[in-house]
């Protein structure tokens, strides 16, 4: 299960009954072919999306993204190509 911002759309995915959020999400279930396939899949949406299940997607997910935070978050601005 995700939570999609506006506009976002995913192939197969199910919106569960209920309006949108106050910030125009829509939650929706994807059936996934592996947590390493969404894991990726998902990766490339950014922002646009928010995983709620599995429990273990999410976890994995919130582990990059911790990872990409120390890797850029520290990097000085304007010192590359």
């Amino acid at each position: 299960m995700v939570r999609l911002a506006p506009g976002v759309t995913l192939p197969r995915a199910v919106p569960l009954d209920g309006p949108a959020g106050p910030d125009g999400r829509t939650v929706v279930r994807v059936p996934i072919e592996s947590v390493e396939h969404a894991h990726a899949d998902f990766l490339r949406l950014g922002t646009d999306i928010e995983v709620l299940g599995p429990p273990e997607l999410r976890e994995r997910i919130a582990r990059t993204v911790t990872e990409l935070a120390a890797r850029y978050g520290n990097s000085p601005v304007g010192g590359g190509d």
